[in-house]
């Protein structure tokens, strides 16, 4: 079971790089995983993963010990509006640091 939590304020973080996750670093905090801060709620970034594109940020959320954006894709591919629905702030996926990249 995942113990998915969404946010709506930034919470304390600290910035986990893969290397980091190898060597067996841990912490009591969230880890964020890219080595820039977490955009701000309203920001525009691009999703790497999949093609998914631009997306807005609607929130933060957590699970597994990791911090994530919550995001709505502005103008998905059509596979993923097949298997979503329509993007909305209220139809949005979760995506962690790693898998994002800032415009």
């Amino acid at each position: 079971m995942s113990n998915f939590q969404r946010l709506d304020t930034l919470p304390p973080f600290v910035h986990m790089t893969a290397e980091d996750a190898r060597a067996g670093k841990t912490t009591d905090l969230l880890m964020w995983s890219a080595p820039f801060d977490p955009p701000a709620i309203g920001d525009t970034i691009r999703i790497r993963i999949n093609a998914i594109g631009l997306a807005k940020v609607t929130a933060y959320a957590s699970m597994d010990g990791y911090l994530g954006v919550m995001a709505a894709p502005i103008d998905p591919p059509d596979w993923w509006i097949k298997q979503n629905g329509k993007p909305s702030p209220t139809n949005d996926g979760l995506c962690f640091g790693a898998e994002i990249a800032l415009t």
